[in-house]
């Protein structure tokens, strides 16, 4: 049998290329939008210093605070952590922290990984800086995609569709035999699009496309 992914050194791989990416933004391009709604690319960088830095046994005080709407917590929280920082003082945050702490010890280290992935994404693809995700990275997320319902919406998401992976050998779901609407894309794409991100179905193909693209819709 395969060895099982070291999703930690994947994620501190990440990490890295996050961090390295940030140092390169000019101080206008932490003001732009990202791709989360209502959050810039500081905000970005807030929630995940705000995740680090979470005292868990806070959550609940936090959560009531927001009706229990953990999205409308979590961009709130985000968006204070961010505010009145320069650049420079985030990335020092960023660089500094400790990116197992706060909310990373009680997730599976995937999680962490798929965190740190999306949202680096979600700033690179708003101010149209693309990459090439490494594979290692992506393709063991793709098979937990169909089973995240709660935040990630992902399970909701993919409901009734056929997925195909262009970069990586990965499918999932009954296939056009079956009646099923087909989404293929590069695994970075599909991963966005099925996290809530329509942007990314920009890079993807196929029948199920628009029907992925109205699930998207918070």
């Amino acid at each position: 049998m395969p060895d099982s992914p070291d999703f930690r050194r994947l994620h501190d791989d990440e990490n890295r290329d996050f961090s390295s990416f940030l140092h390169t933004l000019p101080a206008e391009d932490w003001e732009r939008p990202s791709l989360c709604t209502g959050w810039r690319v500081r905000d970005v960088v807030g929630h995940i210093l705000d995740g680090n830095e979470l005292k868990v046994w806070a959550v609940p005080v936090r959560l009531a605070r927001y009706g229990f709407s953990s999205n409308r917590s979590g961009q709130a929280y985000s968006i204070a952590r961010a505010e009145g920082r320069t650049p420079e003082q985030l990335l020092h945050d960023f660089d500094t922290r400790d990116a197992w702490a706060g909310s990373c010890r009680i997730f599976p280290a995937r999680l962490t990984l798929l965190d740190r992935l999306v949202h680096h994404q979600d700033i690179r693809r708003a101010l149209d800086r693309p990459r090439d995700v490494p594979a290692e990275r992506t393709a063991p997320l793709l098979d937990h995609l169909p089973k995240m319902g709660s935040v990630f919406r992902s399970k909701q998401r993919m409901r009734g569709l056929h997925f195909e992976t262009t970069d990586v050998a990965w499918s999932w779901g009954n296939g056009n035999a079956n009646g099923s609407a087909v989404v293929r894309g590069p695994a970075e794409a599909v991963l966005m699009a099925t996290l809530g991100r329509d942007a990314a179905l920009d890079d993807c193909e196929g029948d199920g496309v628009p029907i992925l693209r109205g699930r998207c819709v918070d």
